[in-house]
């Protein structure tokens, strides 16, 4: 692959994550809210969003990195 491509990637993975960082935060206040604030049902459908968001983001973060270290390598050459 190219360096374009590269760079181009990792910031697409960048953004990815920082948007899903963001949205974990919005539905871990949502467990919050809906456990201590106001009773509901939905406290563990909420930590289990916040789970599976705070995933996606450490796996955008692995291929962000497998990314730097191949951009990194082309670079050295």
């Amino acid at each position: 692959m190219n360096t374009d491509h590269l760079k181009a990637r990792m910031e697409d993975y960048s953004r990815f994550i920082i948007t899903l960082l963001i949205l974990s935060v919005y539905f871990y206040l949502g467990t919050i809210i809906t456990t201590y604030l106001t009773e509901s049902d939905y406290g563990a459908l909420m930590m289990g969003l916040t789970a599976v968001s705070m995933g996606a983001a450490f796996f955008f973060t692995l291929r962000w990195k497998k990314c730097s270290q191949v951009l990194q390598d082309q670079e050295s050459q």
